[in-house]
């Protein structure tokens, strides 16, 4: 409970002559029995006082000396030191009086607590004297303050004990290093299991301002970016500027400035939990950094660490979105194209996709399936539920299917988690390569107008390996005739309609059929012209499951300008192309 002494004010901010508020600075001090006069010194200052809280206030320079006193006794210390404190401070402060019980049982523990926490208001700031009362008053007076530190922004200006000594003076020892120490503690444990400094940086600008403050702030800042956002290199780039220079500031920053005990083990466990992140041997400087930076199997490596941290913390989005990059890269290097690992047209697009490709295959049943090695098939598998958690999760749960108290949503997770830890994180040499490479296949339509099939086989650059015809029972005669006009004596396929202005259902046939022949195919050339719109859209078809087969695919239209009698008296002329791919188009990302 709280008895005051004589009736006051809340405890508020004080305005300024500028108009700017002012915290209430407190003294709160811990009064014991039997007060006797002892010498107290602070630095060079000396001064004789029979309570430690009044010696400590005349030893205060002005400008740190608190506007009231807030002082816990027991029963017995109101009776015996109370009275002294209020006769040697008079009106000079204005004092308050809480009565705290022994602390001798749990319960009174808690009761000690709780009426310390419940005086000490928010937005205030403290000093602290535990120099006096029972022994364990002290470090009950620590948790309290630690408390109202953490939790009611308040700010503790200094803490001090007075080692007490007969015959010469007894000096305040500074114990806020030992109220500082838990924060960083804190801050360095944060850093340790979510990846953010951002705590770190909150001390740091608590404290005056600085050169070191002001250039280790903005590092750890970005640091937590990178990490918070799964962004390995720019992580990597940011724990090695942090290790390689800023490793003795901050160790003269904690142990200089804030002299906090162990603070040479706080700055090396600081960097210990950056090393497994920290890119090695590399520049970071300049626009184009990101380029220099080579892609390795240590380098994934280093990856895998962040990867690994984040599955632990279980900040399954960033983890997940970072692990579909990281076996995009992992197939880059497998394919050898680790010089141009970071750009998406040239490298990361066609792995992803021929990742897709595997996947696809892998779920294809009989007809390929036995196309994929053992280990393909466990890679297809694992690409698959890899690519649905990470859509779920990047698209926040806005989908059927729930992410969190879900059976299947856990199996795949499990399913994605343990072949990752157990094999892709060491990096397997696995081969990408499937099927029976043919060479080039062309998918054309042939129609009423047979010269449409003549001149794709003429515009092909190279005889086809196959051609695959998409026809009907009415065109399906002329294709013989159009092959041997056209020079081109190579197999031939037909994809024949069951229905010409059939739906859905004959698309879905006939690109079912096809894909055994396109997924040995080393480049597909699609005309997407002739015949009847269901034609063209079967060509389409086509073209999008090459593509989804790791396939280069290359599409164009054919031009007759003639007048259609013309075109049907004479239908073996050549069209001119119109190519709708470029030379180098690839397949697209299968997400």
């Amino acid at each position: 409970m709280s008895e005051t002494d004589s009736p006051s004010e809340p405890w508020a901010a004080t305005p300024s002559g500028s108009g700017a508020a002012v915290p209430e600075t407190i003294l709160l001090t811990v009064l014991g029995t039997n007060p006797s006069l002892a010498s107290y010194s602070l630095g060079d200052l000396t001064t004789q006082a029979q309570l430690a809280p009044v010696a400590l206030l005349e030893l205060l320079p002005e400008a740190a000396r608190p506007h009231r006193v807030l002082a816990l006794c027991t029963p017995q210390a109101k009776d015996e030191s109370w009275p002294v404190l209020q006769r040697a401070l008079g009106d000079r402060y204005c004092m308050d009086l809480v009565q705290v019980s022994g602390g001798d049982t749990p319960e009174q523990v808690d009761e000690f607590l709780q009426c310390v926490t419940e005086a000490i208001p928010s937005e205030v700031e403290i000093t602290v004297d535990v120099t006096h009362g029972f022994r364990h008053f002290s470090f009950l007076t620590y948790i309290a303050v630690l408390y109202v530190a953490a939790l009611r922004e308040v700010r503790v200006r200094a803490a001090y004990y007075g080692l007490l000594r007969r015959g010469e003076a007894s000096p305040f020892l500074d114990l806020k290093p030992l109220l500082e120490l838990p924060e960083w503690l804190y801050a360095l444990r944060v850093l340790r299991d979510t990846g953010s400094a951002l705590p770190m940086v909150k001390l740091l600008r608590e404290a005056p301002s600085n050169q070191q403050n002001q250039q280790i702030e903005p590092e750890l800042t970005e640091l937590s970016e990178a990490c918070l956002s799964g962004l390995p290199i720019e992580l990597g780039a940011k724990a090695s500027r942090i290790r390689e220079r800023f490793r003795k500031p901050l160790r003269r920053l904690l142990t200089g400035h804030y002299r906090l005990p162990l603070g040479n083990e706080l700055c090396d466990r600081i960097h210990t939990t950056l090393e497994p992140f920290a890119l090695r041997d590399q520049k970071f400087e300049g626009d184009g950094w990101k380029g220099q930076i080579r892609l390795t199997e240590r380098e994934l490596k280093r990856q895998a660490c962040v990867i690994d941290d984040l599955l632990d913390r279980r900040n399954m989005p960033t983890a997940l979105g970072l692990l579909s990059e990281w076996t995009v890269s992992w197939a880059i290097l497998l394919q050898g194209e680790e010089g141009r690992w970071l750009d998406y047209d040239t490298a990361r697009r066609s792995a992803a996709t021929l990742l897709g490709a595997i996947e696809n295959i892998g779920r294809d049943g009989s007809k390929l399936k036995h196309k994929l090695t053992d280990d393909q098939r466990a890679l297809g598998t694992y690409w698959g539920q890899l690519r649905q958690l990470r859509n779920g999760y990047a698209h926040h749960g806005m989908r059927l299917e729930p992410l969190v108290d879900s059976k299947k949503t856990r199996k795949n997770r499990d399913h994605v988690e343990k072949y990752w830890r157990e094999t892709l994180r060491h990096c397997p040499r696995v081969s990408l390569a499937f099927g029976n490479p043919r060479g080039q296949v062309l998918v054309s339509p042939i129609g009423m107008r047979p010269g449409v099939l003549f001149s794709a086989l003429r515009v092909c650059d190279g005889e086809p390996a196959l051609c695959l015809v998409i026809c009907s029972r009415e065109t399906e005669p002329k294709i013989d005739e159009a092959r041997s006009l056209a020079g081109y004596d190579g197999p031939v396929k037909a994809l024949c309609l069951k229905d010409p202005f059939g739906g859905r259902a004959e698309i879905d046939r006939l690109t079912k059929d096809a894909r055994a022949d396109l997924v040995d195919a080393t480049k597909v050339v699609v005309n997407v012209t002739g015949g009847t719109t269901l034609m063209g859209l079967v060509a389409e078809a086509l073209a999008d499951a090459a593509r989804k087969l790791a396939c280069p695919v290359r599409r164009f239209g054919l031009i007759d300008r003639r007048p259609p009698a013309e075109q049907d008296a004479d239908p073996y002329r050549l069209g001119e192309p119109y190519w709708l791919d470029g030379a180098d188009s690839g397949g697209a990302l299968g997400d």
